[in-house]
């Protein structure tokens, strides 16, 4: 148990080091599961060829995290609340009070501690970077991103003062790109005079329709997602502001809908009475969701709501307002070639029902809305005006740990050329479609992703029947469902 805690609260050189101990291996095995320990333990023999002995560089760069990537502790009642099998009968205790700045349970004191150990195989490569060093920004994803956005500056801050001056790099893959330019939004003033390059990886810039697929019908789409299901409760999901706040941004805002927009997008409906490419009804109106809530219950749903409309404006204000050479340390790397869940449509006159609501999975030659990494369309990946946009043929949750990224990454915070494609059509032909896969698919999830195909193993429509689930529920127990540690929603 001692072994467990020790590692998940541990930095990443310091997990390796754990990895390599031999008496750790029982352990290990039963949090992660022997496929992902067996990569972890390549991984950290690779990282062992004595470079780490070298002094450290000052540290110039910082790696936030995606949704659910740092880990939760309950500092009051002790414990990895977000994500260890061993409470996973307390994540239901991880709700937000109503405006989303507390705990439900004010007995509870929960914070972020460090990156879950999917994120191992990009890290320990920023370990060996010659004039690179990192460190890691966690921070409570439950939450609204302006309740974080400060200690991120202050992150800045303290690594620019400590490192003699030298500009500071920030990679974020996920929500943490949005963490960085909300931060960004915030603090300009004081973030932008200190900051390097700034790289978004697989970031929904414009939300994810797979979390309005969740909120509508909870957790679903593969069986460890059904699992979850049963241990974070719908109220409580609703809670979560930082969930919530993936929600695809409104029409006006998301790519498509805007006016004078270059590429208008054409409903596929002429009946749509809410032209959206992700969806035919209002995501902001609380009631429009028929989710047949109380009052109370459908008040503060259109809070988090209005909340949500209203950081995607501002966001959206502040990039257009950027300077271009502001603008131009922006770097997005947009996964592609993968099944996402790209709408979610009403049929008439079944009033909502889920099993009548259409949902849109097929990619699209040529269409942003109908391309993307399996979590991400296309059009939410993509940021206009920046720097550069390249393009992967890759699942969203292992994007980083993709060997053509993470060299990537490192090439570009060291100015040199990039080599990624600057298309799709480049993303998906030639060598470079061969598999891109993760170093280490099972650590990080993407194992389920179909060799060579377009199907990320993420939305299966049919769900586990009451006996499978039974199944599920006594391997989760007995230690069979180490995935399980390390879900995320995207």
């Amino acid at each position: 148990m001692e072994t467990i805690k020790a590692f998940l609260q541990a930095n990443t050189d310091d997990r390796l080091t754990m990895a390599l101990d031999d008496s750790n291996g029982p352990a290990l095995g039963r949090l992660l599961g022997e496929p992902a320990y067996l990569e972890l333990r390549a991984l950290a023999k690779e990282w062992f060829d004595g470079f780490h002995l070298a002094p450290a560089d000052p540290k110039n760069v910082i790696f936030v995290p995606g949704i659910m990537g740092s880990l939760l502790m309950n500092s009051a009642k002790g414990g990895i609340w977000w994500l260890d099998v061993r409470t996973r009968n307390f994540i239901d205790s991880l709700g937000l009070s109503s405006d989303g700045t507390g705990e439900a349970d004010p007995d509870n004191t929960i914070a972020p501690v460090t990156a879950d150990p999917s994120y191992t195989p990009f890290l320990s490569t920023a370990l060996k970077q010659s004039g690179l060093n990192h460190e890691i920004f966690p921070y409570d994803w439950r939450k609204s991103l302006l309740h974080s956005s400060a200690a991120l500056r202050d992150l800045v801050l303290k690594l620019h003062g400590q490192n003699g001056g030298k500009k500071v790099h920030l990679v974020a893959h996920s929500l943490g790109g949005l963490m960085v330019r909300t931060a960004l939004m915030q603090h300009a003033a004081e973030l932008w005079p200190r900051l390097g390059k700034i790289v978004f990886i697989g970031t929904p810039h414009y939300g994810a329709t797979a979390i309005a697929g969740y909120l509508k019908n909870h957790l679903w789409g593969f069986e460890l997602m059904a699992v979850l299901g049963e241990y974070l409760s719908r109220p409580t999901l609703r809670s979560l502001w930082g969930v919530i706040g993936l929600l695809p941004a409104p029409r006006g805002i998301y790519p498509g809908t805007r006016e004078n927009d270059p590429s208008p997008w054409p409903s596929e409906d002429p009946g749509d009475l809410y032209v959206h490419p992700c969806t035919n009804f209002d995501f902001y109106d609380a009631h429009a969701w028929k989710l047949d809530l109380d009052v109370a219950a459908t008040a503060n749903l259109q809070r988090i709501l209005d909340a949500t409309a209203d950081l995607h404006r501002r966001l959206y204000e502040t990039h257009r307002n950027l300077d271009q050479e502001k603008r131009d340390q922006m770097i997005v790397i947009a996964g592609v070639g993968f099944q996402t869940l790209f709408r979610l449509s009403y049929e008439p006159g079944f009033f909502g029902l889920w099993e009548k609501t259409s949902k849109i999975f097929a990619r699209v030659v040529n269409d942003p809305h109908r391309e993307g990494d399996g979590r991400v369309p296309l059009a939410s990946a993509r940021l206009e005006n920046v720097g550069d946009t390249r393009y992967v043929y890759g699942v969203h949750g292992g994007l980083t740990n993709i060997e053509a990224v993470y060299t990537d990454v490192f090439r570009c915070l060291q100015n040199q050329p990039m080599q990624l494609p600057r298309s799709v059509a480049g993303a998906l032909s030639g060598h470079l479609a061969e598999p891109t896969v993760s170093r280490a698919p099972h650590l990080d999830g993407t194992a389920t992703a179909a060799p060579g195909g377009d199907d990320p193993g993420l939305w299966h429509l049919q769900n586990p029947t009451p006996e499978r689930m039974r199944e599920l529920e006594a391997m989760l127990a007995a230690d069979g469902l180490p995935g399980f540690g390390r879900l995320h929603l995207l």
